[in-house]
């Protein structure tokens, strides 16, 4: 069994609106709570419908992504 690859943006942040889930990937872990500061932001001013915040890493060993946080937009107002 050969070891996964290291990925290039082991860091995700998946964004869970009405619309349905919306999924970025990111260098860092501090590139993706960049973007979790600014959907929590958004969500302050009204501008976001966003009801959950969930980050993720990738798992190199596991080949698989893994819960990191859980963000509810609501508790961080």
């Amino acid at each position: 069994m050969t070891t996964p690859k290291r990925k290039a943006k082991p860091w995700a942040v998946v964004l869970n609106a009405p619309g349905g889930p919306l999924r970025t990937e990111h260098t860092s872990e501090a590139k993706a709570y960049e973007h979790v500061r600014a959907e929590l932001a958004a969500a302050r001013a009204g501008a976001s419908r966003v009801t959950r915040i969930r980050v993720e890493q990738w798992d190199r060993p596991a080949g698989r992504w893994q819960l990191f946080d859980l963000i509810d937009p609501k508790e961080q107002q």
